[in-house]
């Protein structure tokens, strides 16, 4: 049976993978399926808190069982981007920061992660419009910031799941 040139060039492309024992992050028996359902959430009371909590349950699962416990914490800013000639601020920055520390639920007494982390990122949004337009925009900034920041916590677990008991 012959193979098509898309069929072809697909097997092609995938030969250098294979060769340097290239698996997949979330294939079966990967590191971090070990974490879905199993991780609990402490992030801080606060609607960019909720959202973040929200974030990774939706890319690990509801918890299930707490094996390992993930403590969050959130730092966020706004800075003040564009200012017209009148003085008027019409555009504002979101730096964020999370640090991260994931916990084996059974020894929390341990002062020592399993692992650790700290993710930055920013989101933005424009103040030119109404106060609800701008109020709006500012809590929409907030929860992609959050969702943003969750996800790189995330890509940092996934790395760290190799290492996990």
């Amino acid at each position: 049976m012959w193979l098509s040139r898309r069929q072809a060039l697909t097997v092609l492309a995938g030969l250098p993978l294979a060769a340097c024992g290239f698996t997949p992050v979330h294939g079966p028996g990967a590191a971090v399926t070990a974490l879905r359902g199993r991780v609990a959430y402490r992030a801080p009371d606060t609607p960019e808190g909720f959202r973040l909590r929200a974030r990774l349950e939706d890319r690990f699962g509801r918890v299930e069982r707490g094996d390992f416990l993930l403590r969050v914490e959130i730092e966020t800013e706004e800075v003040a981007l564009v200012i017209s000639s009148d003085q008027d601020i019409n555009r504002y920055n979101l730096p964020g920061r999370a640090t991260w520390a994931l916990y084996l639920a059974a020894n929390l007494a341990a002062e020592t992660p399993l692992a650790s982390g700290e993710v930055r990122t920013f989101a933005a949004y424009s103040a030119f419009g109404s106060t609800v337009a701008t109020q709006e925009a500012q809590d929409d900034a907030r929860d992609r910031l959050a969702m943003a920041l969750a996800d790189l916590i995330v890509t940092d677990l996934i790395f760290a799941a190799q290492d996990l008991p």
